[in-house]
C-alpha cells in the first residue's frame, strides 16, 4: 500500500467537502478556500489529494495542488459509486461522499496526475473549442437545410461568421506547434505514419499526454481499445471495448481506416484478421491498437533523438 496520506475531496461547484482521518471540514471552491485547504495539507506526510472528474468544477483544485507540488488523483465517479455500492452505502451527501472517497483511496493502488505540459493544456483547449465550432457549423447547415428561404439568410452569416472563426482557431493552433521545437517535432513524427492526420496526430498528443510514460497494456486500456473478457463458467462472451479516452479513439478509428488501405503494415495486419474470418470492426479495432503502438514507439524513438 502507499505510505501517501490520502485527502479526499469532494467537488461541487461553490464548495469543497474536505476529509482525511486527521481532520475534515467544508471550505469555498476558489482561491481563499484552497489556500484553507493548503494550510491543512501541510500538516501532513505526503498528501495525496483525490477527488472525482467533475468536467470542470475540479480543474482549480488540480491546477492549484501541481502548483504546490502537491500529488493529486482524480477518480471516474462511476468507480467510486460502484465502490458505495459494494460498502453497502446508498444514500448520497456531500459529507457521505467525501468519506467514501477517502475510503476509496485508502484501499486502491491510486496513481497521481502528471502535471500538464503548459503547452499540450493549451492545445486540448483549442481543440475542444474547434469540436465546439464544428458541432454548431453542422447544427446550423442541417437547419439550412429544414427550414424556409426567408430564413437562410440568417443561417448563412451564422455560418459565414463560424467559418471565420474557425480559421483563427486554426491559425492559433499551427501557431502554438511552430513555437516549441519539441511538438513541432512530435506533430511532424506521427504525421509521417501513413493513415495519421493532422487531427490524429493532435489529438493524440493533446488528449493521450501520457503516451510517452505508459507501457503497451496500460496505453491501449488508457486509450479504450483494451479487449475485455466476459466469461461465466462454461459461457464465452464476446470481448469487447469499453471506457477509455473517446475523442483518442473516435480519430484513431478514422486513421486505421485510413491506413487499412494505404500503410502497407496496418493493411496487411487488418488484411490477415479479415482473412481467419474476423469481423471488420473487430480487425479495425486491433489495428487502431497496433498503430496506437506504433505511434508511441515512433514518439519514444524521438524523445531519444531530442535528448
Amino acid at each position: 500500500m502507499s505510505t501517501s496520506s490520502p485527502v479526499a475531496v469532494d467537488v461541487s461547484k461553490t464548495t469543497l467537502e474536505v476529509k482525511s482521518r486527521f481532520f475534515a471540514f467544508e471550505t469555498s471552491n476558489d482561491e481563499k478556500g484552497l489556500k484553507t485547504l493548503i494550510k491543512r495539507l501541510e500538516t501532513l506526510n505526503s498528501p495525496l489529494v483525490v477527488c472525482e472528474a467533475t468536467g470542470a468544477y475540479e480543474r482549480l483544485l488540480i491546477a492549484t495542488m501541481h502548483a504546490k507540488e502537491i500529488n493529486v488523483c482524480r477518480v471516474n465517479p462511476a468507480r467510486v459509486r460502484a465502490f458505495a455500492k459494494s460498502e453497502g452505502i446508498l444514500a448520497k451527501t456531500d459529507k457521505l461522499d467525501a468519506e467514501v472517497i477517502l475510503r476509496f483511496a485508502e484501499k486502491k493502488q491510486l496513481r497521481p496526475l502528471l502535471p500538464p505540459d503548459p503547452k499540450r493544456e493549451k492545445l486540448r483547449n483549442l481543440l475542444n473549442r474547434r469540436s465546439q465550432i464544428i458541432n454548431m457549423r453542422t447544427e446550423e447547415k442541417n437547419r439550412l437545410e429544414n427550414h424556409p428561404q426567408e430564413l437562410h439568410s440568417s443561417f448563412n452569416r451564422v455560418l459565414k461568421y463560424l467559418e471565420k472563426e474557425l480559421q483563427r482557431i486554426e491559425k492559433q493552433i499551427d501557431e502554438l506547434i511552430l513555437s516549441d521545437e519539441k511538438l513541432d517535432a512530435q506533430v511532424k513524427c506521427l504525421k509521417s505514419i501513413i493513415g495519421v492526420g493532422d487531427i490524429c496526430t493532435l489529438c493524440v498528443l493533446a488528449y493521450l499526454g501520457e503516451i510517452e510514460h505508459l507501457n503497451r497494456n496500460q496505453l491501449v486500456a488508457l486509450a479504450g481499445l483494451a479487449p475485455y473478457n466476459r466469461d461465466s463458467g462454461l459461457f464465452r462472451g464476446k470481448r469487447k471495448i469499453i471506457g477509455g479516452r473517446g475523442k483518442v479513439r473516435n480519430v484513431l478509428y478514422m486513421a486505421t481506416q485510413c491506413a487499412a488501405v494505404h500503410n502497407p503494415v496496418i493493411r496487411e495486419y487488418v488484411g490477415a484478421l479479415r482473412e481467419r474470418g474476423k469481423p471488420y470492426k473487430v480487425a479495425i479495432v486491433a489495428g487502431m491498437r497496433k498503430l496506437l503502438i506504433h505511434m508511441q514507439s515512433e514518439l519514444k524513438k524521438l524523445n531519444f533523438e531530442l535528448a
